[in-house]
């Protein structure tokens, strides 16, 4: 247990002490049971908190205890002196203040700078050309879009990158991050000081390092900073911001870093990137941002799914992928399942699911669904063996699940949310407006089965449209086309281009 949780829970027991023991023993129990806690306090947790007991709260101190305060510095009289002379004589030290005056000892908390001192010592640099604001590195479609923007960074000549994780939990794709880059683990402090100490030490540190280019990426605690201190940034640091779509909690209203925070600090920001129409016209439709703010930034592919792969589809089979979460709806894979007796059902995902839910041992008694599992990135799933690649998400941007199975020349049929409709549409795949609607997933996927030649065509030119959109070399095209992101090389040194030197 760590020493804020151990602080916490002694408050929490102080605290219904303190109710109760007034109540029971009286005034003078219950104040020198408060001088009590409070030098404990001070003793053991010096670094949380700065509240001091009023005279009322600890009443007289018993004269084996009496503690004298140190007496008014000299200077401290001779100012009050000179500015009782120059500006108001009520200012003048008399003896009657000398004698009420209140000492306050100002709280020592040395662990938030111990812990800015020791963050810094992971910058090899003082000046980085691009620093990522990120939570982590986990398996997923957003971090693999966030190793492409750092990757591309890391390949500017004379760029320097700096990578902040901000949040706890494991990072198993860390290791990905190219060589050079240096990596700051601010999440692994985030349980010895509070959240705003942990913030206070965040936005000294991008204040006192030259940074040219701030990008936030899914990182709450760096959106929070940029609210709250997003003037002092921008002195030195242009921002720059992700955000897909939104989220949405259990009554079904829309949650998300562009409702939370883009309200507070979008006139810090340089540019929001998106990797969809969609979402930025719901946001300036909703708030009445600037059209300006938002650049479409299509999310790039990975290499290796480039490469055609021959298909050897088998059979009357459907392969799903994702997480089983809420946001990905296996309750409409299940129905869909049930329609479909006689289609066999692959389900490749961790489960995230509430297992209170039923939906999950649900899918796992159906004969015809096979629960395999997680999978290690798109790259691993076996599209090629399927006639027919389900997607049933209820919300989303663009996401790489369905940028991979394009590529995989797979005939798709997925919910038509987000960007998922600027690759599935009629022409290249079988896109289902009416995301509640069992039949019609169900009417989609007969098609495909049933006439497999016109499936595979689709299937051929959403490989080409996303080869085109997709690329890395699309994606690098856009960044460099984006005033202020990209440095240029001048004279040997680095210069944002369109921005600040």
């Amino acid at each position: 247990m760590n020493r804020h949780r151990v602080f916490m829970f002694l408050r929490f027991v102080h605290l219904a002490l303190d109710n109760s023991l007034g109540a029971v023993f009286g005034t003078r129990f219950r104040q020198g049971y408060i001088r009590m806690s409070y030098r404990i306090k001070t003793s053991l947790f010096p670094e949380y908190g700065d509240y001091i007991p009023t005279p009322s709260e600890i009443g007289p101190i018993p004269q084996s205890v009496l503690w004298m305060p140190p007496a008014i510095p000299g200077w401290v009289l001779d100012e009050m002196k000179d500015m009782a002379r120059d500006i108001d004589p009520i200012l003048y030290p008399t003896d009657h203040f000398m004698a009420n005056c209140l000492y306050y000892s100002y709280p020592v908390m040395p662990r938030p700078g111990k812990i800015y001192r020791e963050l810094m010592q992971c910058c090899a640099s003082d000046h980085y050309t691009h620093c990522f604001a990120i939570p982590w590195l986990k398996r997923g479609g957003a971090d693999l879009v966030t190793l492409k923007h750092i990757e591309a960074a890391a390949k500017i000549p004379g760029g320097k990158v700096l990578v902040i994780m901000t949040e706890p939990g494991n990072s198993p794709w860390l290791p990905r991050i190219p060589a050079g880059v240096d990596v700051m683990n601010a999440s692994s402090f985030a349980g010895e000081i509070s959240h705003d100490e942990l913030l206070t030490v965040i936005v000294r540190m991008l204040v006192q390092l030259q940074i040219d280019v701030l990008h936030i990426i899914n990182s709450r605690h760096v959106w929070e900073v940029v609210c709250r201190y997003g003037m002092a940034v921008t002195q030195r640091t242009r921002i720059f911001g992700s955000i897909y779509c939104d989220d949405y909690d259990r009554y079904d209203q829309p949650v998300g870093f562009g409702r939370q925070y883009l309200p507070h600090c979008y006139r810090w920001l340089t540019n929001v990137f998106s990797d969809n129409n969609v979402y930025p016209e719901l946001l300036h439709k909703t708030y009445g941002y600037k059209p300006d703010l938002f650049r479409i930034l299509k999310s790039p592919a990975d290499a290796s799914l480039f490469v055609a792969a021959v298909r050897k589809p088998q059979g009357r089979r459907v392969l799903w992928a994702g997480r089983l979460d809420r946001q990905k709806r296996p309750d409409l894979l299940l129905a869909v399942a049930q329609a479909l007796p006689d289609v066999e059902f692959h389900v490749y995902g961790d489960a995230v699911l509430d297992s209170k839910t039923g939906i999950l041992d649900s899918l796992r008694k159906r004969k015809n669904v096979r629960m395999l599992g997680g999978f290690d990135g798109v790259e691993s799933l076996p599209f090629t063996a399927f006639p027919v690649f389900l997607y049933t998400s209820q919300w989303d941007g663009t996401p790489t699940m369905v940028i991979a199975a394009a590529l995989a020349s797979i005939p798709i049929v997925a919910s038509c949310v987000g960007g998922v409709g600027d690759i599935v549409s009629e022409e290249r795949g079988y896109p289902v407006t009416d995301t509640e609607s069992v039949a019609r997933y169900v009417a989609r996927i007969k098609e495909v089965l049933d006439d497999p030649v016109r499936a595979e065509t689709k299937a051929v030119l959403a490989r080409e449209y996303v080869m085109s959109e997709h690329s890395e070399a699309t994606f690098i095209q856009a960044l460099e086309g984006t005033p202020g992101y990209m440095p240029v090389v001048f004279d040997g040194r680095n210069t944002i281009a369109g921005g600040l030197e």
